[in-house]
C-alpha cells in the first residue's frame, strides 16, 4: 500500500470549509459519519485537515449536505490540486527542508505578519544584505547563491493579489552594519519603497520601548482563510511550525503587545528616511 502524503495547509483549508459546510446543517459528526458508513475519527481527521482528502469523499460529503453546481466543482478542484507543486516542491540544491515548507505556507497565506528584533525580515530583505548576513553567518559559500535564489522566489509571494503583509521590526535591525553602509543604505531604502505598496506595511519597534513578549525573539505569523493560523520559529539552522491553538495563541498575543508599542507606519517610514540620512 502506498503511504498517504502529509497533508498541508491546503488540505487544512479544504477541511475546514467542510466543517462549516456541515454546521451549517446541524448535523454532527457522528451522524454524517454513520450516514456514509464511515468511521467518526475518519471524518474528524479529514475536517481538521490530519489527512489528505480524496475527491470522490469530497462529493460524498456535498452529496449529503446538498452542495451543488459551481461550489461542489470549486471544492472537489481543491481536493484534486493538494498536491500541486510549487517551485519549493520541485525543490533547489541548497534550500533547507524548512525553507521549502515556510515558502509553501506563505504561498497559501492570507496574511503574514513577520516580526524581526534584530534582523530585517526575509521577505524584505536585499540581495545583497542576505549575501553579506549568510555569510556572516557561517553558511558555505556554495551554498549562499542557492539561498539567495530561493529567498528571490519567496519574495515573489509579496506580489500575489489578496496577500497582507506586515513586517514589524526592531530598530536594533534598521541600525545595524550588516554588509556595511552602502548595503544598509540600499536595503534601509528597499525598506521605505516597499512598504508604500497597498498591502505592505512596516511598523518599527524603537529600541527604548518597555519590555514586551518579543524581546524573546523574532516569529512569524501566518493565516489563513479558513485554516487555523500557523507560526514559524526559526532557530540555528532549522526552523519550527506550529499550529495547535495552545502553541500560536502567545505568539498572537506578542503581536498585540508588538502592535501596542511598535511606531505607526508614518512614523516607522520617518524614522526609516532619517537613518538614511545618517549613512549619507
Amino acid at each position: 500500500m502506498v503511504p498517504r502524503k502529509k497533508p498541508g495547509v491546503r488540505a487544512r483549508g479544504l477541511g475546514a470549509e467542510l466543517a462549516a459546510l456541515r454546521s451549517t446543517t446541524g448535523r454532527t459528526v457522528t451522524d454524517i459519519a454513520s450516514a456514509l458508513g464511515w468511521s467518526k475519527s475518519t471524518l474528524s481527521r479529514l475536517e481538521n485537515g490530519l489527512r489528505n482528502i480524496e475527491p470522490e469523499e469530497v462529493s460524498a460529503l456535498l452529496a449529503v449536505y446538498g452542495v451543488k453546481g459551481v461550489e461542489r466543482d470549486r471544492l472537489i478542484g481543491m481536493s484534486k490540486n493538494l498536491d500541486e507543486p510549487g517551485w519549493w516542491a520541485v525543490g533547489l540544491p541548497g534550500l533547507p527542508s524548512e525553507s521549502a515548507t515556510l515558502a509553501s505556507y506563505e504561498s497559501e497565506a492570507s496574511r503574514l505578519i513577520s516580526w524581526e528584533p534584530l534582523l530585517v525580515p526575509g521577505l524584505l530583505q536585499t540581495m545583497e544584505y542576505t549575501r553579506a548576513f549568510m555569510l556572516g553567518d557561517g553558511i558555505a559559500l556554495d551554498q549562499v547563491e542557492m539561498r539567495l535564489m530561493a529567498r528571490l522566489r519567496r519574495q515573489q509571494v509579496l506580489k500575489r493579489a489578496g496577500l497582507e503583509f506586515l513586517g514589524v521590526i526592531g530598530e536594533a535591525a534598521l541600525r545595524s552594519g550588516v554588509g556595511g553602509p552602502d548595503v544598509m543604505y540600499a536595503q534601509l531604502k528597499h525598506i521605505r519603497e516597499r512598504s508604500k505598496e497597498r498591502s505592505v506595511s512596516v511598523r518599527v519597534v524603537p529600541s527604548d520601548s518597555p519590555a514586551h513578549p518579543g524581546m524573546v525573539g523574532g516569529f512569524m505569523l501566518l493565516e489563513f482563510p479558513t485554516a487555523r493560523p500557523v507560526v514559524h520559529v526559526e532557530l540555528a539552522r532549522t526552523a519550527v511550525f506550529l499550529d495547535e491553538a495552545p502553541m500560536t495563541g502567545p505568539y498572537q498575543e506578542a503581536f498585540e503587545r508588538l502592535d501596542a508599542v511598535a511606531l505607526s507606519a508614518r512614523e516607522s517610514q520617518q524614522l526609516i528616511s532619517g537613518l538614511m540620512r545618517e549613512l549619507r
